[in-house]
């Protein structure tokens, strides 16, 4: 992901309010931030993430299942559900947790949650800018396994 024309603010989980609107280089903090801070959660939009199809995406660590997690609206038609759990079965690992897939017809996209720890060759290690990185690599592969 290029950091160009990255909008990435944190915001506070229980109230919505904007805790700080970071420049790129907040990308370079370490992904732990957010087990440290488990009261915020980033988001990011960029073009990168438009041209795979993603609005904006969600970043944050949830605290009573201990796992990292992003949530993010995927715009693909409804029809093409099947291929995408087909894509998410063979790429994470759905006997220690579950993810959430649910089409919203108002918004015409798909609500997708997902805990990132059981994603293969995701790493708790990462940066978050790493974490963006590994996530759009992943949506990518996903809508190219629709055919979109």
């Amino acid at each position: 992901m290029s950091n160009q024309n990255v909008v990435c603010e944190r915001y506070d989980k229980e109230t919505e309010e904007l805790v700080s609107k970071d420049s790129s280089e907040f990308l370079n903090t370490p992904l732990s931030h957010f087990k440290e801070k488990k009261n915020e959660y980033v988001y990011l939009e960029s073009d990168d993430l438009e041209a795979i199809k993603v609005d904006g995406l969600v970043l944050e660590y949830d605290e009573v299942f201990d796992v990292y997690t992003a949530m993010f609206g995927l715009a693909i038609q409804k029809k093409f559900a099947s291929k995408i759990e087909a894509y998410l079965k063979e790429h994470y690992n759905d006997e220690k947790m579950n993810y959430s897939l649910m089409f919203s017809g108002d918004e015409g996209l798909w609500e997708i949650n997902l805990p990132l720890d059981y994603i293969h060759q995701f790493s708790e290690n990462f940066t978050i800018g790493e974490a963006y990185q590994f996530l759009q690599t992943f949506i990518s592969s996903l809508v190219e396994a629709t055919g979109n």
